[in-house]
């Protein structure tokens, strides 16, 4: 029998009800107190603390000590990506349709504040566990732009935006795989949605430099670096006439997104738009990241 979806979109924060015979419901319990008894709370209480001084962790977004994330800077982050926008204004670079309309982005939030310092974190600070908390904000996106962009009568594939191996290796994950993989865990994406990586960056791509911090002039650089990937994936899609949902981390002029675009189109699926977990104006030389805000 097919596996029920999750409806709420939240369902990443919560555990699985535990489902068994009386054994194990009995057991269960039994385990239940003995977590909760004073003695193992003063053990854990302890081996926390020497953690804590051993390995020290502070919030990445208002410097709270002995927490990766604390409540009040989660409940901001939540409160700031409960809506899902458009923001294909923001970027100058995007590719248009023949009416000279740019593709249409829909961003879970925007790039400032703590949604801004928890993504800093995820990718360039080695904290992969900060994507459960990014995953539920990215799959209401993904929700939003199936309904406001999609054809209801067809499915959608989600196609991440590839990374180089350089910046894979650096990180040792891919940031996007990670949150895709949680999704899909949690069964959170709707049923006709499913996931495919159609493009890679070629031979010559790889020694591109990245984009990050560059105008839209200097982001030129990277047409031409991505390529189409010829899987059996892409075969099975066109004869289901399949039309094509970018996924990426953060939109800055959407260069990347025209060149994905543009690396894809020999493949022959229609793009319908893209979706990203934060937006941010195109940013200039001397520019850089708004702050989290001062606790």
């Amino acid at each position: 029998m097919k596996p029920s979806m999750r409806t709420d979109l939240d369902a990443i924060h919560r555990p699985k009800p535990t489902v068994g015979t009386a054994t194990g419901r009995h057991l269960s319990r039994y385990l239940d107190a003995l977590w909760h008894h004073r003695r193992v709370h003063a053990v854990c209480l302890a081996m926390s603390s020497t953690a804590a001084l051993l390995l020290p962790v502070e919030c990445v977004c208002c410097q709270r000590p002995d927490i990766t994330l604390c409540p009040s800077c989660a409940r901001a982050l939540r409160a700031a990506c409960l809506h899902p926008q458009r923001v294909e204004h923001r970027a100058d670079a995007l590719p248009v349709n023949q009416r000279h309309d740019p593709m249409p982005v829909i961003a879970a939030g925007s790039y400032d504040h703590e949604l801004a310092a928890v993504i800093l974190a995820f990718k360039n600070h080695q904290m992969p566990a900060l994507g459960k908390v990014l995953a539920p904000p990215l799959a209401r996106a993904v929700y939003t732009a199936v309904e406001q962009l999609a054809d209801p009568g067809r499915p959608v594939v989600l196609v991440p935006v590839p990374t180089r191996l350089r910046a894979k290796a650096k990180r040792g994950y891919f940031p996007l795989g990670v949150l895709l993989v949680r999704m899909g865990r949690s069964r959170v994406l709707p049923e006709r949605v499913l996931v495919g990586h159609l493009v890679r960056y070629g031979a010559w791509g790889q020694f591109t430099s990245a984009q990050k911090g560059r105008g839209k002039r200097a982001r030129s650089v990277v047409r031409g670096a991505m390529e189409a990937r010829d899987t059996p994936l892409l075969s099975r899609l066109l004869a289901v006439e399949a039309q094509v949902l970018f996924i990426d981390d953060v939109l800055t002029t959407g260069a990347t997104l025209a060149e994905a675009q543009r690396a894809l189109a020999v493949s022959g699926l229609p793009v319908c738009g893209a979706v990203v977990l934060a937006a941010t104006p195109a940013p200039d030389p001397d520019g850089d990241v708004r702050s989290p805000r001062s606790k």
